[in-house]
């Protein structure tokens, strides 16, 4: 389960998934709007981005 390093809440599905490089990438959406992935290497975590904090830079809004 991932935790929002905004809020603190879990999340238990990530809403992508894909290999960059020798990483893992799971990127979360969660309830208070915040936008986060977590980067695994050999199953372990190695470091967050989050757009709360600008580390995933500009991020695309979908309109519904």
């Amino acid at each position: 389960m991932a935790k929002c390093p905004k809020c603190g809440s879990e999340i238990s599905k990530p809403s992508m998934e894909w290999d960059y490089r020798k990483f893992k990438v799971k990127m979360y959406r969660c309830s208070c709007g915040n936008l986060f992935r977590e980067y695994l290497k050999e199953g372990k975590l190695r470091f967050t981005l989050s757009a709360h904090d600008g580390g995933l830079g500009r991020t695309r809004v979908k309109k519904e």
